[in-house]
């Protein structure tokens, strides 16, 4: 089921004759009784806590009256959860991965999306979209973990690499994983690739005297050296001949003081290969977040590239500054770029391109979704007009090309938002779990004296969020109407969806 979580308008593409109305009421976006299955977490003791699951699980109705009059009662079953609730469910342990690690694999355990054992975890990180590859090196490189360690031998073992020469096949590893900065998670990495290296190519190994050991020590060196040949701090770069001297006789069995040279023109391959192409990571989500931070230029802006945001679609709408007057058809139009925690409204410049790449754009609104909802409205040249009310009360007013649009749009802004709500539940949830069991002894079984979860969750519109906007401004700007769409926003690949009325 996970494997194809799209954003909820994907899976129902085309919508009917009917004429309903796209978004909720706001009551249902603000919603705190929400109710999700989680299963009690590490070192969770479910009589120290007013968790939700317990709440739900103390929660009665009434049967028909029994022969001798008497009610009975029984305990309410927990809700099935809906798919798009579950794929929800999905993102939210995704984007705590994103941004703790432990924290995710935690909550993506608890929540039964993976077994709790190395080989599932490994294969998880592996081959999912939408989690963050830096995330990804730093969780597998922890170090004095024998846990970790196992995940870190799966995953690796997960590459395939046979036949490669070593830097042609670290650089395919490195696809799946962004390096630590901490030199010793680095080395512990490296040398999980190179024991993987000497099983999945035993002929070329045999080819060194130190066996994986030599390995090991050449591609701690290839990293070395893609650091000195391409980082733009660097001012006097290696040279060839420097790359082969520093490695003269380091092919040795270990123990030995002095080894014998590693081949040179493997050396010399090595470092034209190189120095041709960098070594780098595979995109992934946050690659496309920045490439849209980078685009996005005005003051006060705010900063877009963090590992938990992706982005969710991008499209182009009207901005009606004021739903009660009129104002040209094709004034104020802007680009909207929406993210799972936020919104930023820009006004684009078109550079003789159609694509992200050719576009910069001047910031105009920004918010954050927590705390804020959407409604629909219809006043004389606006048929398809929505607004978004921000955690503050700010309101910003939009107008659809189409009927379609708007409820694309509207479903998006929706379902980020009840993401961003939910995903601040959890964290308060667990907040208080930790709380609970560092406060309250194994044996003390009475209730933790903390106000209800139903209580203390509920949020305060403008409290946790902001809203801000930038008066400048910028030239003209070509007014051809396409939607952008992450067509999945795990992965966040931008597909572009040329509409008829371009």
């Amino acid at each position: 089921m996970i494997d194809s979580l799209m954003s909820p308008r994907l899976g129902n593409r085309r919508f009917g004759a009917a004429a309903s109305r796209c978004a909720p009421a706001a009551a249902e976006l603000t919603s705190t009784e929400v109710w999700l299955p989680r299963p009690s977490l590490v070192n969770h003791n479910p009589a120290h806590s007013n968790s939700l699951p317990r709440l739900d699980k103390h929660r009665v109705h009434e049967r028909s009256e029994s022969s001798n009059g008497r009610k009975k009662s029984e305990v309410k079953p927990p809700r099935q959860m809906t798919d798009q609730e579950r794929k929800r469910q999905y993102r939210i342990a995704l984007n705590f991965f994103n941004k703790k690690p432990e924290r995710g694999v935690q909550l993506l355990t608890a929540w039964g999306f993976v077994k709790n054992s190395p080989d599932s975890l490994a294969s998880l990180l592996f081959g999912r979209r939408g989690l963050s590859k830096s995330m990804i090196g730093e969780y597998i490189g922890t170090l004095h973990s024998p846990y970790h360690s196992l995940v870190l031998k799966y995953f690796t073992a997960l590459i395939d690499i046979r036949g490669l020469e070593v830097d042609v096949a670290l650089r395919k590893a490195m696809q799946f994983f962004i390096l630590p900065k901490e030199a010793e998670k680095i080395d512990r990495i490296i040398q999980a690739f190179a024991l993987h290296y000497s099983k999945s190519n035993p002929k070329r190994t045999s080819h060194y005297r130190g066996g994986w050991d030599t390995i090991h020590l050449l591609s701690f060196a290839i990293i070395m050296l893609n650091t000195d040949l391409h980082s733009p701090n660097v001012k006097q770069r290696m040279t060839q001949a420097d790359f082969v001297k520093n490695l003269r006789g380091q092919d040795k069995i270990s123990g030995e003081k002095n080894g014998e040279d590693i081949d040179r023109k493997t050396l010399e391959g090595i470092y034209d290969r190189i120095k041709k192409d960098e070594l780098k990571a595979g995109d992934d989500h946050v690659a496309q977040v920045q490439r849209v931070d980078r685009a996005i230029v005005g003051k006060d802006k705010p900063r877009l590239t963090e590992t938990p945001r992706r982005l969710v679609c991008y499209c182009r709408l009207q901005q009606v500054s004021d739903p009660t007057k009129r104002q040209s058809s094709s004034a104020r139009e802007r680009d909207v770029f929406l993210f799972n925690d936020m919104i930023v409204v820009a006004k684009g410049v078109r550079r003789g391109s159609t694509s992200m790449a050719g576009c910069t754009y001047t910031l105009k609104q920004w918010t954050l979704l927590l705390g804020a909802h959407v409604t629909e409205f219809q006043r004389g040249q606006y048929e398809f007009g929505l607004t978004i009310t921000c955690p503050n009360k700010d309101k910003i007013h939009f107008n659809a090309r189409n009927f379609e649009d708007r409820c694309h749009f509207v479903a998006d802004v929706t379902e980020s938002i009840r993401e961003a709500t939910e995903m601040e539940q959890v964290r308060l949830e667990m907040e208080m779990e930790q709380h609970t069991t560092t406060t309250i002894r194994p044996d003390n079984q009475r209730d933790s004296g903390l106000p209800d979860m139903d209580e203390s969750m509920k949020l305060s519109n403008g409290s946790n969020s902001s809203a801000g906007s930038s008066n400048s401004s910028t030239n003209g700007v070509n007014n051809s109407s396409f939607r952008r769409l992450s067509f999945n926003s795990l992965d966040s690949g931008v597909v572009e969806e040329h509409l008829d009325a371009c």
